[in-house]
């Protein structure tokens, strides 16, 4: 609650009243003396000097008001600036693990295509390599994002080491990855937006169906999104992933 801004420009402001008082107040003996010409000369000029001195503290005041902090601004009852969480797609697209992708514009509508699972698609760069198929070992890098677009990890934070899973096995992949990826070719990079009862039912702990985000604090992310969030009319798990390897 750092309140000096206002406190001082209110300072400023009784300041300058004081000093208008001190300095423009004759005694009576001088007032007598003077003439009523005199009198009227200076009472015009000391109106002038106190509007002067009140305008110069009133937009101090108000340089203070505008640039309170939002603690402040709270505390004085002031609204404090709203904050917005989603982000555009323009940062949705760019990724540090797939920052090589080819075309970096926005992805359009009609590039996504949704599985009868509920699992959406939408191909951001088409490889040429050998086809993803159940049965085929793959090593992924990827990125996971909240429905929302805010980064909560990728295969670039822990040194880029690739995801492996068997296509179609138990225990392998999540639900929406492994049906996702199928049909893609080496060198491909998919957006898959998977719905949350495709995603990681079994748990975030080691050992259970990936890509795990790595640390507490991205784990814990997603468990809020699957405890929290798994009856949100359009919440959905946010994956780029990239197909370096088929064998």
């Amino acid at each position: 609650m750092r309140k000096a801004p206002v406190l001082t420009a209110l300072a400023l402001l009784i300041s300058h009243s004081e000093a208008f008082f001190a300095n423009s107040a004759p005694n009576r003996s001088a007032r007598c003396a003077t003439s009523s010409s005199s009198t009227e000369l200076a009472a015009t000029s000391s109106r002038r000097d106190i509007l002067s001195s009140a305008s110069s503290a009133g937009l101090l005041l108000g340089v203070a008001l505008v640039t309170a902090s939002p603690a402040q601004a709270k505390v004085e009852g002031y609204a404090p600036p709203s904050k917005t969480k989603a982000l555009g797609e323009e940062y949705r697209q760019g990724t540090a693990a797939l920052a090589d992708m080819d075309d970096m514009a926005p992805v359009p509508r009609e590039a996504y295509k949704k599985l009868p699972s509920g699992v959406t698609i939408a191909d951001l760069r088409v490889g040429n390599g050998e086809t993803a198929e159940v049965g085929k070992k793959c090593n992924i890098q990827w990125v996971l994002r909240k429905s929302n677009g805010y980064f909560v990890d990728s295969s670039d934070v822990s040194g880029g080491v690739p995801f492996i899973f068997t296509i179609g096995a138990n225990g392998g992949a999540i639900e929406g990855v492994d049906e996702g990826i199928r049909g893609m070719k080496v060198g491909g990079t998919r957006r898959l937006l998977i719905p949350v009862e495709k995603g990681y039912v079994e748990g975030l702990e080691d050992g259970k169906p990936g890509p795990l985000p790595a640390g507490f604090g991205p784990r814990q992310q997603m468990r809020r999104v699957q405890g929290l969030r798994k009856d949100v009319p359009g919440e959905y798990i946010f994956l780029e992933i990239q197909l370096t390897k088929v064998r």
